[in-house]
């Protein structure tokens, strides 16, 4: 990629509208423990769940508890 390309990356990647939500961490911790992920991952899954939005994801694992879990996925 050259210089170019990466800061036109970075200036589409800063109009994407951002919301922070905070994690249930106990919820994430207990999705992380049933499912064998990683606790990292199991935040996203948490907030998706929460939300009732969809979860993009390029991880094939993550995806597939995604899918166990009821939620939406978008590919990339």
């Amino acid at each position: 990629m050259s210089l170019a390309e990466a800061e036109k990356g970075l200036e589409i990647f800063k109009k994407i509208p951002i919301r922070y939500i905070e994690t249930d961490f106990a919820n994430a911790v207990t999705i992380s423990q049933k499912t064998n992920i990683y606790a990292y991952d199991a935040y996203f899954l948490d907030c998706a769940l929460r939300q009732k939005a969809p979860l993009l994801t390029l991880d094939s694992k993550l995806c597939a508890v995604a899918k166990s879990l009821k939620i939406s996925t978008l590919e990339a």
